[in-house]
């Protein structure tokens, strides 16, 4: 049944009723009636009450996005662990969860500054080097409606409520503060990150850390992750580009694998 509402008829029109349901999967109609009503009150379906069709549900779309990351990390891997050895520094894969940015892979450099395990680590979009690459992927139109609801989102929801003390020091100044002073500063942010390829966080959310990061496409050519990695400020200085290319090439190299139709060298 899943399936089946999940073809384009199914879309178009709106969802399928019941008997259209029975119709296509050669099953009985109460029998049809019975399980969509327990999937509908799992969420894995929605029933429309004025025209009562079915369609797939928004649990079921959460479930797919988990696995579509989880996926995602596992072959993350092996680029993680490349960066890794050219910068000698922390690697992180992270998705964009609406005002935030979930790390989902971390490999761990040797002498890593950051020694803690990320995955799992909220922080917040706006001010993160990873989710400015990835809201740089919106239309203009599409950060503006990501900036009248996420731009104040709290950056660190998993911090306060999973652990008692934070993993590694947080700046705290950048809690329910917005990303720039104001929507056409962002925008301008954004563009900037879209010249360049990447993106750099100078001491945003760690003090004394510069992060870079850089996008991951599919093969549908949409961003679906950054790679990122931070590096001491006394280490790097001001040189920020030659980190950001490296950054932006295990990104490129990794889109690649996944299929993304990249143009020019690899």
């Amino acid at each position: 049944m899943l399936e089946v509402l999940s073809f384009a008829e199914a879309f178009t029109n709106g969802g399928l009723g019941v008997n259209r349901i029975a119709e296509l999967t050669e099953r009985d109609k109460g029998q049809i009636s019975r399980v969509l009503k327990t999937l509908a009150s799992s969420g894995l379906v929605d029933r429309d009450d004025k025209t009562l069709r079915y369609s797939l549900g928004p649990r079921l779309y959460s479930m797919a996005m988990r696995t579509k990351e989880a996926h995602l990390a596992l072959l993350s891997e092996p680029r993680l662990f490349e960066l890794v050895a050219q910068i000698q520094e922390t690697a992180h894969l992270n998705v964009l969860r609406g005002g935030r940015v979930l790390t989902t892979k971390t490999v761990v450099a040797a002498q890593a500054l950051r020694r803690s395990g990320w995955d799992g680590i909220v922080s917040a979009a706006g001010s993160s080097a990873s989710g400015r690459v990835m809201l740089a992927g919106f239309s203009d139109e599409e950060i503006e409606l990501w900036w009248m609801e996420h731009a104040q989102d709290d950056p660190l929801p998993a911090l306060q409520t999973a652990f008692t003390k934070p993993l590694e020091p947080i700046n705290r100044k950048v809690k329910r503060q917005l990303p720039a002073k104001n929507l056409k500063a962002f925008l301008k942010i954004l563009q900037g990150v879209r010249d360049l390829g990447y993106a750099i966080s100078d001491g945003e959310f760690q003090p004394g850390i510069v992060d870079a990061a850089a996008p991951v496409r599919d093969s549908s050519n949409m961003i679906v992750a950054a790679i990122s990695t931070g590096v001491p400020k006394e280490r790097i200085g001001n040189q920020f580009d030659p980190l950001g290319q490296l950054v932006s090439g295990a990104a490129l190299r990794f889109s690649t694998d996944l299929g993304a139709p990249i143009i020019g060298p690899a």
